[in-house]
């Protein structure tokens, strides 16, 4: 039996889900060419193994779960858990469009996979570049070590649907250095 390629856990005060796929479980283009990405074990992984982009010019990664293995009529947030490898470049050019759809509902955005870099922000105002940066999101560091982005949120039902998340930037930059462990799904506390 080989390991699982997903991860539970359950809040027991409030007893909402939090579910996350794992990198295995997810599509992401050209993952299986060892030019494009590569399959490893990363000691502080909750999983096996996580995928490393190592060079595309086409980033696509997409996932689904079926909205029954998640607490019913509780709205939930999505993220991208990854890391950035000391051999990233090209992640901070242009923002990718991130999607969260369930049934006809679909919330996008636009995300940061990496943060500017402040010479090249000093290097844009200097030349006067017009760069729209508003709104677009950027990682935030999680207490397991990893850094998760949001990809959207998402309410779930009674009703059995498909969740359908997915993050593109299919520009012509090259792009490398992204660490991939999975998405996770995570019930948002109202407060």
């Amino acid at each position: 039996m080989g390991a699982p390629w997903y991860s539970f856990k359950l809040d027991k005060s409030s007893g909402r889900k939090t579910y996350i796929l794992s990198a295995r479980e997810l599509s992401i283009t050209w993952s299986n060419d060892p030019l494009y990405w590569s399959w490893r074990p990363v000691s502080e992984s909750r999983f096996k193994e996580v995928a490393e982009l190592r060079m595309v010019s086409w980033l696509e990664i997409r996932g689904k779960i079926g909205t029954r293995t998640l607490t019913p009529n509780t709205s939930y947030s999505v993220y991208l858990v990854m890391k950035i490898s000391h051999r990233e470049y090209g992640l901070d050019s242009v923002a990718c469009e991130v999607s969260v759809a369930v049934g006809s509902r679909v919330q996008s955005g636009r995300v940061y996979l990496c943060q500017k870099d402040e010479k090249r922000c000093k290097k844009e105002r200097l030349f006067q570049r017009e760069v729209q940066d508003e709104g677009i999101r950027v990682p935030t560091r999680r207490e397991d070590g990893w850094m998760e982005i949001e990809v959207g949120e998402f309410f779930s039902g009674e009703a059995d649907e498909e969740l359908r998340m997915s993050l593109m930037e299919v520009g012509y930059q090259l792009k490398g250095g992204l660490i991939v462990e999975g998405i996770e799904h995570s019930g948002i506390l109202q407060g």
